[in-house]
């Protein structure tokens, strides 16, 4: 009979002791938490973070786990717009390896730094996408963008050749990946029929040839 109470006794000890050890590590995972970037003010793309604009923060280590940065983002430009606080992810910035290179553009609609620009090439009768959404770090003409750091000597080359470019202001959506089209390809898309035949650029149309003068009437 004493070594039965003396078992039970045991079992109910271990049966406490796991329980309370279940508390205290339910208790533990409550109170943990992981560090975490987060926007202190509205940005706008391109705009680089530092210490002015963004602070560390530390969230619950449990609930959802969402890709928030770990890492010190300083030094680093934002992708796109940022509203303050923003916790920033991995996608909110941009390459480490962005450049800063001008660009004279023929026609662009009305941008500020932090837009984010399409631009299109004029290659004789074609038309090219050579840039997609690229942030605009200083207006003006030329205008300063962000490119990649491997596509620095083409951008370089297209603004030394003088090669006619256009802006266009969107948000990408919609907009074909790559398109290449021609004047003949722009006018029967946007009419939504065939176009027959060549189309004139850069000519005024014939003038008529002038009237040739009636003869005189000759004096009897």
């Amino acid at each position: 009979m004493r070594r039965r109470t003396l078992v039970g006794l045991l079992l109910t000890i271990v049966v406490f002791a796991v329980i309370g050890l279940l508390y205290l590590q339910a208790v533990a995972q409550s109170q943990a938490t992981r560090a975490a970037w987060m926007v202190t003010r509205d940005v706008p793309a391109g705009t680089v973070l530092d210490a002015g604009n963004v602070k560390l923060v530390h969230l619950p280590a449990g609930g959802d786990q969402f890709s928030a940065l770990d890492q010190t983002p300083s030094g680093r430009r934002a992708a796109h717009r940022l509203s303050a606080q923003t916790l920033i992810t991995r996608d909110d910035l941009m390459s480490s390896d962005a450049v800063q290179v001008p660009v004279t553009v023929k026609v662009a609609p009305g941008v500020g730094a932090g837009d984010t620009l399409d631009l299109y090439a004029v290659v004789g009768t074609r038309t090219v996408l050579v840039g997609r959404r690229l942030v605009v770090v200083a207006p003006g003409n030329p205008m300063t963008v962000l490119v990649a750091a491997t596509d620095e000597p083409y951008w370089v080359t297209l603004e030394a050749n003088n090669v006619a470019l256009f802006a266009a202001k969107s948000a990408g959506v919609g907009v074909p990946p790559s398109p290449s089209v021609s004047v003949n390809d722009a006018i029967s898309n946007l009419s939504g029929s065939a176009q027959a035949g060549s189309v004139l650029v850069g000519t005024a149309p014939p003038a008529s040839p002038p009237a040739r003068p009636a003869p005189s009437p000759t004096a009897r």
